[in-house]
């Protein structure tokens, strides 16, 4: 078992969110139902990513629209889902023939089901349908496309949404509930990302009863008066203060948490909580669960720097400290330096003042999303977990000078080390890189033919027309990857590009030719 480190010193995030915010809403009501279409033309090549001696890359289709996850049913079909998120065309499910990689779509949610700052994140197969997860609820269609809901009412209306769904060995599906915030208090960054608009009352829910410090933070009114500022406090809506010793409720329909519940909706319960997003989860051959953690970005007025992104041991009951502690170390202690904002507790008798540590932790802001162990002794590594790292979103929560992330890792589930698996041969999105590998896996999956089959969600654009990003048409792929013969290699070794400084330094240079060419225009009109 390993334990988090940050690494290097780190550098005070600019409040890039909150100005965007600020800026931002004014013009929200001319750019409000607009859209710009945005679509990429981009090249595979299985050659591009590096692989262990012994494997080989495949493409099984490409052209797809923001895909997500992907899930089999007995018959050997592939199901993709194409999630809707910040993206001009509606959420799908798609069959996906393997072998030749032809696709058609079995449900395409209508825009009156289409929430456009949610996303439909996933699916497993159950009883001869497909239980999915779309933002804030549960559905169950089949394969003749008549669709059905389960559950709704789940808290996944802000930054995190209901995530994919699993079918536990007990007949119960899991999920991951991803949280509201950031840090349990919503602030002008949830402005930016769309959704306060929308929601003004939605908060962060606890899986029990909570006693709360009191602290509150200030932010410039978004959703009134930018002349004005309102205070903000944990656990409620965007613009209430709270007060020392106030009881917040939990719910069983907690954020932040791991949630499960009978097949048909029923029996809602709060598995774990005290997580930020729990993204991925997966259950080990022995029976074990595991989930992937999305850890604290460098944004609002709240946060720390350097949290890196962890891989928990779900235990039936347990907290894991957010919105307080990460990788169960207090936000507030010096182990996190003296970088940050407002790190003091927001609990004043947390439920556990010694969480649980990350079975393994990860680089910050490479965003591990799906994850899969192997149980077939013929592709090797038998019992070992596969994550897919969708990598950093630079500048908008992260401001590193090296692509993070962008790859498939493995976790040595005996001696808890991590390993490259499957990495472009410069690190980094295809996108920006000469090369023609992944731009963000996004999920990976072990099909029944015994291969691992990793869904490349595609690219991400900056968008100011909207306040943030947007993801062209087009640009994601479902990759495959098996094993051929040999003895099993070493873990390959990407190039690292510093893409992030020289593309600052680039932006730079260019705003300083420019303000050249103005002095030098003024001079000679003088």
């Amino acid at each position: 078992m390993s334990t988090k480190r940050p690494g290097g010193p780190a550098v005070q995030a600019a409040k890039l969110d909150q100005w965007l915010a600020y800026l931002y809403k004014p013009f929200q009501p001319l750019v409000r139902g607009r859209s710009l279409r945005r679509v990429e033309s981009r090249q595979w090549r299985a050659e591009d990513i590096l692989l262990p001696d012994g494997f080989v890359a495949e493409v099984v289709t490409t052209g797809l629209n923001a895909p997500v996850h992907c899930t089999f049913a007995p018959d050997g079909s592939c199901y993709v889902i194409e999630c809707g998120h910040k993206i001009e065309t509606r959420p799908r499910v798609l069959r996906v023939d393997p072998a030749t990689g032809a696709t058609e779509v079995v449900y395409e949610f209508s825009d009156a089901e289409w929430r456009k700052t949610g996303a439909v994140t996933g699916a497993c197969w159950h009883d001869g349908a497909l239980i999915v997860t779309d933002t804030d609820r549960l559905l169950r269609i089949t394969p003749d496309g008549k669709a059905q809901t389960l559950l709704d009412g789940l808290p996944g209306l802000g930054d995190h949404q209901t995530n994919y769904p699993v079918l536990g060995p007990d007949g119960r599906i899991y999920w991951g509930q991803g949280t509201a915030t950031n840090t349990a208090v919503v602030g002008a960054d949830n402005f930016a990302y769309e959704w306060l608009p929308a929601f003004p009352d939605f908060h962060d829910v606890p899986g029990a009863d909570v006693v709360l410090t009191g602290r509150n933070v200030r932010y410039r009114d978004v959703l009134g008066s930018l002349t004005h500022e309102v205070s903000c406090g944990a656990y409620v809506p965007f613009g209430t203060a709270t007060e020392p010793g106030q009881i917040i409720r939990g719910s069983a329909a907690a954020s932040g948490a791991v949630l499960r519940c009978r097949p048909d909706g029923s029996e809602l319960e709060c598995v774990a909580w005290g997580l930020r997003n729990p993204y991925g989860i997966a259950f080990h051959p022995d029976g074990r669960l595991f989930a992937t953690e999305h850890g604290i970005d460098e944004r609002g007025e709240r946060y720390i720097v350097g949290d890196l992104e962890d891989f928990y041991e779900i235990r039936e009951g347990a907290w894991y400290g957010w919105p307080d502690y990460a990788s169960g170390i207090r936000l507030d202690d010096p182990y996190w330096g003296d970088k940050g904002r407002n790190r003091e507790p927001l609990l004043a008798d947390p439920p556990d003042p010694d969480p649980p540590k990350p079975f393994v932790s990860l680089p910050p802001h490479a965003a591990p999303n799906g994850v899969d162990f192997c149980r077939d002794p013929a592709f090797g590594y038998e019992g070992d977990a596969f994550i897919a790292l969708f990598g950093d979103v630079a500048p908008v929560t992260a401001r590193p000078m090296t692509p993070v992330g962008f790859k498939v890792v493995r976790v040595d589930m005996r001696s808890g080390e991590v390993a490259d698996f499957a990495v472009n041969k410069i690190n980094g999105p295809a996108s920006k890189l000469p090369h023609s590998g992944f731009e963000r896996p996004s999920h990976c999956q072990f099909g029944p033919d015994g291969a691992l089959y990793v869904v490349d969600w595609g690219q991400i654009d900056i968008a100011p027309e909207v306040g943030g990003i947007r993801m062209p048409l087009a640009s994601g792929a479902l990759w495959r990857i098996r094993r051929t013969s040999g003895p099993v290699g070493p873990p390959p070794r990407a190039r690292q590009v510093p893409l992030y400084l020289l593309q600052a330094l680039v932006a730079a240079a260019g705003l300083a030719a420019l303000v050249a060419l103005v002095v030098y225009l003024l001079r000679r009109g003088g």
